[in-house]
């Protein structure tokens, strides 16, 4: 297992018209969304930690964690629910190193990460508060 971190910002969360929200909507009946609590919270992060597995039979994203700029764990996946928004890409390593500028860390600062508290975005008032 290899782990990085990098910086990404998704830019500000998109602004639908109602006939927009509508056609979503009849979209995500046929196609569910990949990660349906954390679609928004994407929008927070700031800087990611990635554990990635370069066998042969698993290559790709294993687990990945969204902080953001106040330090706050706001995305953990996968999950039951979600598959996560790295994992859903099928970009190599050399794609991470290249592409997003990603440093190396160790296991213990990726574990450290991803046992801390997730928060989550209250959107209505752009608070958080804890998921327990």
């Amino acid at each position: 297992m290899k782990y990085l971190r990098f910086k990404y910002d998704l830019g500000p969360i998109p602004k639908y018209s109602f006939l927009e929200k509508i056609l979503i909507k009849l979209v995500e009946i046929v196609i569910p969304k990949a990660n349906p609590d954390f679609e928004e919270s994407y929008h927070y992060v700031e800087t990611w930690y990635i554990e990635y597995d370069e066998t042969y039979e698993n290559d790709g994203v294993c687990r990945e964690i969204g902080r953001d700029v106040l330090g706050r764990v706001v995305v953990k996946t996968p999950n039951d629910r979600n598959y996560g928004f790295w994992a859903d890409t099928n970009m190599g390593i050399d794609d991470f190193i290249e592409q997003m500028h990603s440093e190396f860390i160790s296991q213990e600062e990726f574990e450290s990460a991803w046992n801390e508290e997730l928060v989550k975005i209250d959107e209505k008032k752009t608070k958080y508060r804890s998921l327990k």
